[in-house]
C-alpha cells in the first residue's frame, strides 16, 4: 500500500507541509459545502456544469470533485520534513540499515551509507527509493500466473498442441534469470538482482555525498534534467567512473545479447582516450543514470509524502465541517462514497477487427482473408526483396479457427462477454494516428493531446530531427528518458496533471510524474520479458489490497454517518455528551481520511505492452499471439482479474471503463532496406551522399545518444530512420530558404549533388522502390495547423500516380495531379476484404460520398472523408495524411511499404504502414455508466482520455481547448 503506517512528527518542530490556505474560515467552508451538495444555484448557469444532468450520476458527485480540486487539496506543500520515524520503515522485510548490509557494495561505500542513515535528508529519500525499486516490485511471486490458470482449466493434453516459444508445459524456471531462447529469438530482458540495486544505491550515495544536490525542504514541482552548466558537467565527471565500474560488474550478470553488447560499447567509451569523442556513450549513459536516479528519488518521495498530506488536509476539513455543519458533512460523505471512478487501459497493438474476429470467428471474412493472403504473399518472390524475416510464424491456431471456429469457454472469456454486453460501446473502427507507431500514439491515448501545437505532445514518430537544436532523437535507447521532458516542453498535460486533486494510480505507463502511486513503465519493460506478468501481478496485488481497504472504508463511512446523525440530533444542552462524541468523531474522521488514501483510486491508468512486443518477433497471427496460450488470451485473463477486483471492492456500478490500442499489426514476408537501394542507385549515377542513419532496424538493439554532445547533422545530406518495419522517414536539408526549413516537393526534384548537376530525389525513390512502395508523401506547400498540401507518389499497374491532398479552413480536397481520372492510391473506391460486404444502404451512402468528395472541386469535411474511408481498406487515410506534416519534425519524405513488405526489419510483424491491419485500432467503453443507444462509429483512439475525464469531472471537453486534441464522446454513451 502507499501508506504503510503513519509517520510521527518530531516534537518541537512544526510540520508546515500540511497547510491548506484559506480552508477553514467560515466563508470558505460554507462555499465548499455548497459546492459539494450542489446547492449553489448560481452554478446552474455555468456552461461547464450545465450538462451534468446528462451524465448518469447526480450532480453532487461532480461538485464533490470540484470541492476537492478548488478547496480541499489546493496548495498542498510536499516537504522532506514530512515523516521522520525511520523505525517504521523497512525494505525487503528488514530495517533499512540491515538491508544495506545485504547488498554487494564495496566496503567504503557500505560504511559510508550506513553512517549517513542517521541524516533524514539522506535516509528517507533513499528508503523510499529502495521501496520503489525493491519492495514494490518484489511484492509478488514471480510465477507465470496465466500459465497456472490455463493448467487449472485445461488438461495437459488439451493445451499441448498450443505450446510455442513463449509457452511450454515443461516446468518453468523458478529464478529470475533470463530463460534460454532459440538463436533467432531476439527478445531482450533484464533482471532486478542485488547487483543492480547495489549499483543504484552507489549512484545515489555519490549524488548525495555532499549538499550540492538534495531535496531540500520543499520538493520541486518538476524535475530539472541535467544540462551543460559547469555544475552539471562537474557532477557528471565525478560520477562517470563510478557508473562505468558498476556497469562492468552488472554486465557479468547478463546473458549474451544486444543489451550486453550495448553496455560493453559504453565501457569502451569510458576509457580516457575516448573522453573527447562526440556522442561519447559513457557520458551519455552517466547522464541518463543520474537523471534516472534523481528523477525516481523525487518521484518515490512525492508518492510517499502526498497521501499523508492529503489525509491530513481531508481530516482537518472534515473536522472543521463537523463543528459547523454535521448534517452537511454526512450528506457529503454519502455523495463522496458514490463518486465516479474511471479505469483507462492502453494496450499496445490491440486491433478491433482482430478481436471481433477472434471472439466470433464465423461472423465475417477477417480470418479467412488473413490466411488466404498469407498463402499468396508467402509464395511471392519479389525481384527487389533483399530477404525474409528471421522467424517464420507458427500459425496452427489460425488455421483451426478458420476451419472449425472456436467454442472454447476459456478462450477470451472477458472479450466475449465485453462484445456480448457492451458492443455498442466499442467503436466499429478505432483510428490510429499516422504513422501508426507507439511513441506517437501512446501519449495521444493516455492524455488526449494532439501531436502538434501548444499543448500537444510534439512527438511525431519513433524518431525525428529537431532542426532548431541540431539534434536527432530515437526512442529505442536512452532517449526514451527524454520523452516526458520533450512533451512537457510543449505544454502537454497528462490525466495525472489534470486530476492531481483525485486519488490516482499508474500501472506501467509513462508520463506519470503527477501520479500518486506508480509502477514504472521502463522497469516493467525491462523486467517483464524475463519475468512474465511482472507488471500485471504487482498492479493487481496493489489493487487487491486497496479493494479490501475500500470495503473497510465504506463500512467506516456508514458508521460515521450514523454517529453524525446522532450528533446532529443531540441537544445543545448536552454539552459534555456532545464534546465526548465530537472527540470520538474527530478520531474516526482522521482514521477515515487515512483509510481513504489506501482505498481504490478515483482514476487508474494501465499500460500493457506485450501483444505488440511479441507480435513483432513472432508474427501478429502466430500462436504466440492468438492461441489460447498466447498474449491476447493472457491479456484477457488479467482484464478478468481486474474486473473482479472492482466488483469485489463494491465500486463497479460507478466506474466507467475505457480501453484503446495504439495500432494493429500486419505480417511481413519480404524485407528490404531502402537506403541500400538508394545508395546503389546513386552509385550508378556517380553520386555519393553523406547519409546518417539514426535508427536501429526492427529487431536490433537500442541506440545510445549523448544528450549533451550529440552528433551534429550539419554537413549531412540525408538523415534516414525506420519505424516498426513500416514507415520510413527521410530528412533532406537542401531548402533554398535555409538548413532548418523543410524542403518542398519542387526543391527535392532539383536536389544538387555536385556543381551543375541535380537529381529528382522524389522520382529516384519512387522509381527504384516501386515494387515495394505503397506510396510516399512529401510537402507540396509549407504546412501549418490551418493549411497544408501534400503530394502522394506511387505506382499502380506499372504507372506512376501523383496525387495531392490539401486542406484549408476545414475543407479537405483529394485529387489526381496527372489528369488520369480519380485518385486511386488510397483505394477509396475499393471495399475492405477483411470486413463483411457493405449493405445496399452503405453502398448507396458510399457512392454519394465518392461523388461529393471526389467528383467536384469543393472537397469535403474531415467527417465526410472519415465516413467514406471507413468503407474502404484504408480507414481515415485522407484525413490522417492531410495532417501528417502538422508537426515540422515529421520528416521531409515519408515512405510507406506495400502489404507484405517490411522496411529495415528482421522480424515478421510490422506497423506504421498504411495497411488496414495496422491502421485499425481498438477503442471502447463499458461499465454501468455506459449505455449507448447505438454502436460507436469510427473513432480516434485519442478520444479515450477526454471521455473519461469528462465523466470524472463533469467538465465539457472540446478538441482545441485547454490542451485537448480530441473530443469526448461521453454524450454518445448515455
Amino acid at each position: 500500500m502507499i501508506l504503510e503506517s503513519v509517520s510521527k512528527e518530531p516534537k518541537g518542530r512544526e510540520n508546515v507541509a500540511g497547510r491548506v490556505k484559506g480552508l477553514f474560515n467560515r466563508r470558505s467552508k460554507a462555499q465548499a459545502l455548497a459546492l459539494s451538495f450542489g446547492l449553489a444555484l448560481s452554478l446552474g448557469s455555468n456552461g461547464v456544469l450545465a450538462d451534468i444532468n446528462t451524465v448518469p450520476l447526480v450532480a453532487p458527485l461532480y461538485h464533490g470533485g470540484d470541492l476537492l480540486q478548488k478547496q480541499l487539496f489546493k496548495g498542498l506543500e510536499l516537504s522532506v520534513t514530512t515523516g521522520r520515524d525511520l523505525a517504521i520503515f523497512s525494505v525487503a522485510g528488514m530495517s533499512l540499515d540491515a538491508y544495506i548490509l545485504t547488498l554487494p557494495l564495496d566496503a567504503p561505500t557500505k560504511t559510508r551509507v550506513i553512517a549517513r542513515l542517521s541524516d533524514p535528508f539522506y535516509s528517507i529519500p533513499l528508503g523510499h527509493f529502495l521501496y520503489l525499486f525493491y519492495d514494490r516490485y518484489s511484492r509478488a511471486e514471480n510465477r507465470d500466473q496465466f500459465r497456472d490458470y490455463l493448467l487449472s482449466q485445461y488438461g495437459k493434453e488439451q493445451i499441448a498442441p498450443w505450446q510455442h516459444s513463449l509457452f511450454s508445459l515443461e516446468e518453468q524456471v523458478k529464478d529470475n534469470t533470463e530463460p534460454t531462447v532459440e538463436a533467432n529469438d531476439r527478445r531482450e530482458g533484464m533482471t532486478l538482482n542485488r547487483q543492480l540495486v547495489a549499483m543504484l544505491v552507489t549512484v545515489y550515495d555519490r549524488l548525495f555525498n555532499n549538499d550540492d544536490w538534495a531535496l531540500g525542504k520543499k520538493l520541486p514541482e518538476h524535475y530539472r534534467y541535467l544540462g551543460d552548466s559547469p555544475e552539471d558537467l562537474a557532477l557528471i565527471a565525478d560520477i562517470q567512473p563510478l557508473i562505468i565500474n558498476e556497469i562492468g560488474k552488472y554486465v557479468g550478470s547478463l546473458p549474451e545479447g544486444d543489451m550486453r553488447s550495448a553496455l560493453e560499447l559504453i565501457i569502451e567509451d569510458g576509457k580516457a582516450e575516448n573522453a573527447a569523442k562526440v556522442n561519447n556513450k559513457a557520458q551519455a549513459i552517466t547522464v541518463t543514470l543520474i537523471d534516472f536516479v534523481r528523477l525516481n528519488v523525487l518521484k518515490a518521495y512525492r508518492q510517499y509524502a502526498l497521501p499523508a498530506q492529503r489525509a491530513k488536509a481531508f481530516s482537518a476539513w472534515m473536522q472543521a465541517s463537523l463543528k459547523e455543519d454535521p448534517k452537511g458533512l454526512s450528506d457529503f460523505l454519502a455523495s463522496w462514497s458514490q463518486r465516479p471512478r474511471a479505469v483507462q487501459i492502453t494496450v499496445d497493438g490491440l486491433s478491433q477487427g482482430l478481436m471481433q474476429a477472434l471472439v466470433a470467428p464465423n461472423s465475417g471474412p477477417y480470418l479467412k482473408e488473413v490466411l488466404a493472403r498469407d498463402a499468396a504473399l508467402s509464395q511471392l518472390t519479389p525481384a527487389s526483396a533483399m530477404g525474409r524475416p528471421q522467424h517464420t510464424p507458427k500459425q496452427d491456431f489460425l488455421r483451426q479457427l478458420v476451419k472449425h471456429g472456436a467454442t472454447d469457454q476459456y478462450y477470451l472469456p472477458f472479450f466475449k462477454a465485453l462484445y456480448r454486453r457492451s458492443e455498442n460501446g466499442i467503436a466499429t473502427g478505432g483510428i490510429s494516428s499516422t504513422p501508426t507507431i507507439s511513441v506517437r500514439n501512446l501519449p495521444i491515448i493516455k492524455t488526449g493531446a494532439a501531436v502538434s501545437g501548444q499543448g500537444g505532445t510534439g512527438i511525431p514518430n519513433f524518431h525525428f530531427v529537431d532542426r532548431t537544436r541540431d539534434r536527432a532523437y530515437y526512442f529505442f535507447g536512452n532517449d526514451a528518458l527524454q520523452l516526458e521532458n520533450l512533451a512537457e516542453s510543449r505544454g502537454m498535460r497528462t490525466m495525472f496533471d489534470r486530476l492531481n486533486y483525485l486519488k490516482t494510480l499508474n500501472c506501467n505507463a509513462q508520463y506519470d510524474w503527477n501520479a500518486q502511486t506508480s509502477f514504472d513503465a521502463l522497469v516493467n519493460l525491462g523486467l517483464g520479458e524475463a519475468i512474465r506478468d511482472f507488471g500485471e501481478q504487482r498492479c493487481l496485488n496493489e489493487l487487491s489490497l486497496r479493494a479490501e481497504a475500500e470495503k473497510g472504508l465504506q463500512h467506516r463511512v456508514a458508521a460515521v454517518r450514523e454517529q453524525l446523525e446522532a450528533y446532529d440530533k443531540m441537544g445543545a444542552w448536552r454539552l459534555f455528551s456532545r464534546m465526548s462524541l465530537r472527540a470520538k468523531l474527530n478520531e474516526q474522521l482522521n482514521e477515515l481520511a487515512l483509510l481513504s488514501e489506501q482505498a481504490m483510486p478515483d482514476y487508474l491508468l494501465i499500460y500493457n505492452p506485450w501483444p505488440d512486443h511479441f507480435a513483432h518477433f513472432k508474427g501478429p497471427f502466430s500462436d504466440e499471439i492468438i492461441a489460447p496460450t498466447g498474449e491476447l488470451n493472457r491479456l484477457d485473463y488479467w482484464l478478468g482479474r481486474l474486473d473482479k477486483v472492482y466488483r469485489d471492492a463494491g465500486i463497479y456500478p460507478q466506474t466507467l471503463w475505457g480501453m484503446a490500442g495504439d495500432h494493429g499489426l500486419a505480417p511481413v514476408y519480404h524485407t528490404l532496406n531502402p537506403e541500400l537501394v538508394l545508395q546503389d542507385a546513386l552509385k550508378q549515377r556517380g553520386v555519393e551522399l553523406k547519409i546518417s542513419k539514426i535508427s536501429s532496424d526492427e529487431g536490433e538493439g537500442p541506440k545510445i545518444t549523448n544528450n549533451l554532445n550529440p552528433p551534429s547533422l550539419h554537413g549531412v545530406d540525408l538523415v534516414i530512420a525506420s519505424t516498426a518495419g513500416g514507415n520510413y522517414m527521410l530528412d533532406f536539408f537542401n531548402s533554398d530558404r535555409g538548413w532548418q526549413v523543410q524542403p518542398l516537393y519542387q526543391e527535392l526534384t532539383r536536389f544538387k549533388v555536385r556543381e551543375g548537376k541535380a537529381l529528382d530525389m522524389v522520382s529516384l525513390l519512387a522509381d527504384e522502390l516501386q515494387e515495394s512502395l505503397d506510396y510516399l508523401v512529401v510537402r507540396q506547400s509549407d504546412c501549418t495547423l490551418d493549411s497544408c498540401s501534400v503530394r502522394l507518389v506511387g505506382y499502380r499497374n506499372g504507372q506512376r500516380r501523383d496525387e495531392m491532398i490539401s486542406r484549408e479552413l476545414g475543407v479537405i480536397r483529394y485529387q489526381a495531379l496527372d489528369a488520369k481520372g480519380a485518385p486511386e492510391l488510397l483505394a477509396l473506391a475499393q471495399s475492405n476484404p477483411y470486413l463483411p460486404p457493405l449493405s445496399d444502404v452503405q453502398l448507396s451512402a458510399k457512392q454519394q460520398l465518392l461523388e461529393l468528395c471526389l467528383g467536384s472541386a469543393k472537397g469535403c469535411s474531415a467527417g465526410q472523408w472519415r465516413s467514406l474511408a471507413a468503407m474502404s481498406p484504408r480507414p481515415d487515410a485522407v484525413v490522417q495524411l492531410a495532417h501528417l506534416y502538422d508537426e515540422d519534425r515529421a520528416g521531409t519524405i515519408n515512405l510507406f511499404p506495400k502489404e507484405g513488405f517490411g522496411y529495415n526489419t528482421l522480424v515478421p510483424g510490422r506497423h506504421a504502414g498504411e495497411h488496414y491491419l495496422e491502421k485499425d485500432a481498438f477503442i471502447g467503453f463499458w461499465g454501468e455508466p455506459s449505455k449507448p443507444g447505438k454502436r460507436l462509429g469510427p473513432l480516434d483512439n485519442g478520444s479515450l482520455a477526454p471521455t473519461l475525464y469528462q465523466y470524472l469531472t463533469g467538465e465539457q471537453v472540446e478538441a482545441g481547448d485547454n490542451g485537448w486534441g480530441y473530443p469526448s464522446v461521453l454524450s454518445s454513451l448515455n
